[in-house]
């Protein structure tokens, strides 16, 4: 099959799609409270029409050029010339008059000029300089944001970028595709001459897990065949960006839980394919800094980290030697333990925290291990 590219649809299914995948899975860490707001945050920025944070934009771009189809880049971001964007309050602004006219069809009938109604009503809203008199308000805010404004119409449907963000991604981009240790899993041409190997980029894979329908969505895929096409062994790569030294992602995995997806993901290539364990390759983290862009390295996840990020570390008590000190630590749950949970407050409607149910009249609390059930 050589070089499988899902589309920029296929993978907008995907993200539209209700099954459970290993992000949401992590949401319930922090418990029921946790997870709730998570959730509570996710629709409140969609409503708000929250800008992209900008890790999030310089990633995802990145990952569009090196694992989507020549093109899709172009289709999906738009680089804006400002040399000077207005402040964090006054695009809110901007964006709430943008979203109405948008919404309203109103968007190419209307000028910018034209919306000083709108203007004040957003600037009322984002409590944007009350002081001031309602005619100094508007003048102001349409001199900071006709060019911003004009950059959104320009730009409908897509993902705005300043020039300096291309500008890293475009340097990260030109790192990973020549450095000796990355540049052969992006290398699109050597890949299409190799006979017995399929690369997979950004495949989505949907399967069940204890019931539950959940998902999957790897950056990349190598698949090797012996000469009857049967799978002699799977690669699976994901591509992460991070600020700082690339020689610090271990603590980034440790903090973000990327043992989880790294475990996640090889569950959901042993359903997709229908192959034994011993086929799976130990994961891969191909990972390069967007502030220290130069020194992308290649991390390869142990069989225990696996392992970690399926069933987790259980809580318990260590004592010193001699027995005179005894030191409490908590369980570290893997995606096991947090689909058990998961599968727990469904069957029970969503309603509260397992230890409030667990413990209906007294919590009991102890200094060192915190709450106990």
């Amino acid at each position: 099959m050589g070089i499988i590219i899902a589309g920029i649809d296929q993978v907008e299914e995907y993200f539209e799609s209700e099954c459970v995948n290993q992000s949401s899975l992590k949401n319930l860490e922090n418990g029921f409270g946790g997870y709730m707001a998570a959730l509570a945050k996710k629709r409140k920025d969609k409503e708000e029409n929250k800008p992209t944070p900008e890790y999030f934009l310089i990633g995802g771009a990145v990952d569009l050029i090196l694992t989507g189809d020549p093109g899709e880049f172009e289709e999906e971001y738009y680089v804006s010339t400002l040399e000077k964007k207005p402040s964090e309050v006054e695009i809110n602004i901007i964006n709430s008059v943008f979203h109405e006219l948008n919404d309203n069809n109103l968007l190419h009938e209307v000028e910018w000029d034209a919306c000083d109604n709108a203007i004040l009503a957003a600037a009322d809203e984002f409590e944007w300089q009350m002081r001031w008199k309602a005619e100094t308000r508007i003048t102001k805010l349409k001199l900071a944001g006709e060019a911003y404004f004009e950059d959104l119409k320009n730009s409908v449907g897509m993902k705005i970028l300043t020039s300096a963000q291309k500008n890293t991604i475009d340097s990260i981009v030109m790192s990973l595709t020549s450095n000796p240790k990355t540049k052969k899993y992006f290398d699109r041409t050597m890949q299409a001459e190799q006979k017995n190997m399929d690369f997979y980029y950004q495949l989505p894979i949907y399967f069940m897990y204890e019931g539950v329908e959940c998902k999957a969505l790897l950056d990349l895929v190598v698949v090797h065949k012996d000469n009857d096409g049967k799978i002699i062994k799977i690669e699976p790569i994901d591509l992460k960006t991070m600020s700082g030294d690339t020689l610090q992602f271990v603590s980034k995995m440790r903090h973000h839980r990327y043992d989880i997806q790294a475990a996640w993901y090889t569950q959901a290539l042993l359903t997709h394919f229908n192959v034994l364990a011993d086929k799976i390759e130990p994961f891969k983290f191909i990972v390069e800094s967007t502030t220290m862009v130069g020194k992308p390295l290649v991390f390869v996840i142990t069989a225990a980290t696996l392992h970690h990020g399926k069933f987790g570390t259980p809580g318990g008590v260590f004592n010193s030697e001699g027995g005179e000190r005894k030191l409490y630590y908590p369980q570290v749950k893997g995606y096991k333990q947090l689909m058990d949970d998961y599968l727990y407050y469904e069957e029970q409607g969503w309603k509260q925290d397992a230890i409030v149910d667990a413990n209906p009249d007294i919590i009991t609390m102890d200094y060192s291990r915190g709450i106990t059930l």
